[in-house]
């Protein structure tokens, strides 16, 4: 449809769809374009490279041209963009990273001490059969380590699948963020996840190290 000029309708094949992450934008031939229109060859703007040495030069000679209106540096308004989208993907990073650490250690921590509370006779028989503290330790610990190396796979698959949903949920006719997740970020969430696990690991160690052996057998099943 065209919405200035000579208004109409006008039917135009396409030949090829190019990917576009920002706004909505049609390629045609000039003369094509003119034809169709029904107007004489018209050019509105020009794609230009130049040695960035000569700079000055450049912009001198553009305002010796009353025909320029303007000029957009793309490299300029590139950087500009970048950098306003790193501050603030670096600033909802550093939550979600926050959160998801709280998170982690808080449902690493509470499975270690219910498993604890509810294992709490068992351990102290071990301690009293000769068991040492590393070795009743490890048997909670172990577990532990098991449970989480099988939660972080499953774990990877859910972070995929809702970061589909967001990307999807984003879009619209003004921009579109391409769907990219590095092996970075797999490594970084599981990072953190372990890190979780260790401390968690370290204060429940800390915990069976002070069990009151005599209160847990005192304890009925």
């Amino acid at each position: 449809e065209v919405l200035e000029g000579r208004r109409g309708l006008k039917r135009v094949p396409v030949t090829e769809i190019s990917q576009s992450y920002l706004g909505l934008s049609v390629f045609m031939n000039l003369d094509a374009l003119n034809k169709m229109l029904e107007e004489s060859p018209l050019v509105s703007g020009a794609h230009i490279s130049y040695d960035d040495a000569r700079t000055d030069a450049l912009y001198k000679e553009i305002k010796r041209t009353p025909e320029i209106s303007g000029i957009a540096i793309q490299s300029a308004s590139l950087a500009k963009f970048r950098e306003t989208v790193a501050k603030n993907i670096y600033i909802m990073t550093t939550v979600y990273i926050g959160l998801s650490l709280i998170i982690a250690f808080g449902v690493v921590y509470n499975s270690a001490r219910i498993q604890l509370s509810e294992r709490a006779r068992e351990f102290a028989s071990l301690r009293v059969l000769g068991f040492t503290r590393g070795e009743v330790s490890r048997v909670l610990l172990t577990e532990l380590g098991l449970l989480v190396a099988l939660s972080i796979p499953l774990g990877w698959l859910i972070g995929y699948g809702f970061a589909w949903a967001v990307i999807r949920g984003f879009e619209n006719d003004l921009y579109r963020v391409p769907f990219i997740i590095e092996n970075g970020t797999y490594a970084t969430a599981s990072f953190i996840v372990l890190a979780s696990a260790a401390i968690s690991a370290a204060i429940v160690r800390r915990r069976i190290d002070r069990l009151d052996m005599v209160r847990a057998l005192k304890t009925r099943e």
